[in-house]
């Protein structure tokens, strides 16, 4: 029985990843497993805690296995393995919290509190020790929620996580205690915090300074994509003279959405500087590049001028682990025989400018630290979000994810956010949270870019821990 429990909390748990619009049931999942350590006096609260967040973990990161498996060219069963024993090890720090929770437990009757935050606790910790992985937060699940999310501005995702587990745990204590204070208590809270949501919506959604930005919503398979004989091909796609474009104050591609070499390949770089220079438009665009002192790859954005002359360069500094980079590659092509691919990473943020904007691109996974993003926020008005997401074959889960992270940065930040990708949700999401995610059918979109420069709560936390941790 206590099995099965805690198997439906792991379902209900990651459900509203696969569909956002059922986010009310984070608001109950918890109860299931909470029943199972119940009634039976937090016994092996070790092993049930683990399974519970190997079901976590396994459900959110399974579309690891399409990166992975086109990286690699491992064989489709050693992937699978690969990724259960990764998941199996990863969440032994769920037991880890249950070992944890059970000594703090048993000493008095069961706290919502007390339960609250030391999962609270757990989320921070994993997002500290298991930076490589920043998928699952409770919190995510209610990024549809806009009422509820608003106080992300205070603390983050995080704090909507707890606010979720604690509405989990009040419901239990008053259906094992049958107080009706509990009840009441959970009213008032979710009373403030909703009261909190619709002032804040209110203010944000009065921002009237405003920048015109072109995107494109691409969805190119990376086995066309890659083709050397495609170059061209998406040469012209991207730069050409739009007149969807005409009214634009700047014009963004997907990340690597030319794939040719903007550094070595001085054919191409040449004909899309030229044909900028004609269109007259600052444009954005992502890249696969090197530089003059490696021949191995940066994943890079350029801003190229009107005049069609290259401005700036960002190299995106966090790699996605087995996507973009790996650990131990000697050990790993001697043991197996494969030879993984590797990017470098950069290691500097760079604040865009034009004449009337300033901004900073995340590029994809980028988008999933808070604490990343958050940097040098101070200094622009807006944040760009490249995305190539075909290497995920296009799944749902994965998609979702992301585009949950770009509402949360964006309210936690108080920026507009711009997504523009390839086989992903591209968009927009306003300083209010409210968001527009684009249709797939659309190819090219001109967005209404809202101007915010205040800094939130959560931007002095996170400031004040990166200046003194």
């Amino acid at each position: 029985m206590d099995f099965i429990l805690i198997l439906l909390s792991g379902i209900l748990y990651i459900l509203p990843f696969f569909n956002p619009n059922l986010y009310f049931i984070s608001w109950f999942a918890f109860i299931p497993f909470l029943f199972s350590i119940y009634y039976n006096d937090y016994k092996n609260m070790f092993y049930k805690s683990w399974f519970l967040g190997f079901i976590i973990m396994f459900g959110v990161g399974y579309p690891l296995y399409y990166p992975i498996k086109i990286f690699s060219n491992f064989p489709s069963a050693l992937v699978v393995l690969l990724l259960i024993i990764t998941y199996l090890v990863l969440s032994i720090i769920y037991g880890a919290w249950g070992r944890l929770y059970k000594l703090i437990q048993r000493k008095i009757s069961f706290n919502p509190l007390i339960f609250s935050l030391t999962w609270l606790g757990l989320e921070i910790i994993r997002h500290i020790i298991y930076n490589f992985f920043p998928l699952g937060y409770f919190g995510y699940t209610q990024a549809n929620f806009n009422q509820i999310i608003q106080i992300a501005d205070l603390g983050g995702v995080f704090l909507i996580s707890f606010l979720i587990i604690l509405f989990n745990t009040l419901i239990f204590k008053f259906l094992i205690s049958k107080e009706i204070k509990y009840v009441m208590i959970t009213i008032v809270i979710i009373g403030i915090v909703l009261s909190y949501g619709f002032y804040q919506i209110d203010k944000y959604e009065k921002i009237e300074k405003s920048f015109k930005v072109g995107i494109f919503n691409t969805n190119i398979s990376q086995s066309q994509k890659w083709q050397p004989n495609n170059i061209k091909k998406y040469n012209d796609l991207f730069i050409n003279d739009y007149l969807e474009f005409n009214d634009t104050d700047l014009i963004i591609t997907p990340e690597s959405a030319l794939t040719f070499d903007m550094n070595e390949d001085e054919k191409y770089r040449e004909e899309i500087l030229k044909k900028i220079d004609e269109i007259n438009k600052y444009y954005q665009i992502g890249f696969l590049a090197t530089k003059e002192d490696s021949k191995r790859y940066y994943n890079s954005t350029y801003l190229i001028t009107p005049e069609g002359e290259i401005k700036n360069r960002y190299d995106k500094n966090k790699l996605v682990l087995f996507g973009e980079y790996v650990v131990f590659e000697d050990l790993i092509e001697k043991i197996t025989g494969y030879r993984l691919n590797t990017l470098l990473s950069g290691n500097e943020i760079t604040i865009f400018k034009t004449p009337h904007a300033k901004w900073k691109t995340i590029i994809c996974s980028e988008i999933l630290y808070p604490e990343y993003v958050s940097k040098k926020i101070d200094q622009i008005d807006f944040v760009i979000n490249q995305s190539n997401e075909g290497w995920f074959k296009n799944n749902t889960t994965l998609k979702n994810q992301m585009y949950a992270s770009l509402i949360f940065r964006a309210v936690e930040n108080r920026r507009t956010f711009i997504k523009t990708g390839n086989m992903t949700y591209s968009g927009i999401v306003y300083a209010s949270g409210k968001s527009m995610k684009i249709n797939n059918n659309l190819n090219k979109i001109v967005l209404d870019c809202k101007i915010n420069s205040n800094n939130t709560i959560f931007n002095n936390l996170l400031n004040i821990c990166q200046n003194n941790f």
